[in-house]
């Protein structure tokens, strides 16, 4: 019983572990892609000289935003937060026509990665618990 107990403890340690870390990597990734984000808003929509972007910016920027409102969401409401994050990158990388495999874009999945664990093992080890 005590084993069962130790095990059941593990996996609920493990689970809020998991999902610390996650919302920390969020937090991370969230001020690295807001800093492009930034510099990015600057070259294009602050420099008066070359007058309104092309629609193709404008896109981009706004996906981005959504890349970045994902991250922002993943601090409190994980699973949705995720979703709009891999929804946000896919259509990021997609629309900006990022030839090859977009690894820095893999980045992005570190948290999710992370609260998948959290997702199987939090109510896994609640439920042996009760």
């Amino acid at each position: 019983m005590e084993l069962r107990q130790m095990n059941i403890e593990g996996n609920m340690n493990v689970a809020a572990g998991c999902k610390w870390v996650a919302r920390i990597l969020a937090a991370i990734l969230f001020l690295f892609w807001g800093a492009f984000f930034v510099e990015h808003l600057g070259e294009w929509f602050l420099q008066s000289e070359q007058g309104f972007p092309p629609v193709s910016v404008w896109i981009g920027q706004a996906l981005h935003f959504v890349i970045l409102l994902g991250l922002g969401m993943m601090l409190n409401w994980d699973r949705l937060g995720s979703l709009v994050t891999i929804v946000g990158t896919v259509a990021f990388f997609s629309a900006i026509g990022y030839r090859g495999f977009p690894f820095i874009a893999l980045l992005n999945l570190l948290p999710i990665g992370l609260f998948g664990v959290y997702w199987y093992l939090g109510p896994k080890a609640a439920n042996v618990a009760q």
